[in-house]
């Protein structure tokens, strides 16, 4: 599943994840992020972007893209 949201330049970004396996978060921006994904609901990762342009965020166990964040300057 690849979701669509939008962002702003050096403004939090706050993401909102459950899942049932643990996996990591790679967030591809500048700088990049990745975090740590629990067998939990409710996580919140908190991150900023420096760079506007289209930012992927992925799964990185499952190879899967799970949003596309447009972020704008």
């Amino acid at each position: 599943m690849n979701g669509q949201a939008q962002g702003k330049v050096g403004k939090p970004i706050v993401l909102r994840v459950g899942s049932d396996v643990p996996d990591s978060l790679h967030v591809h921006s500048v700088p990049e992020h990745t975090f740590r994904v629990e067998p939990r609901p409710e996580q919140e990762f908190e991150f900023t972007v420096d760079v506007p342009g289209q930012v992927d965020v992925e799964l990185h166990d499952l190879n899967r893209t799970v949003v596309t964040i447009r972020v704008r300057p």
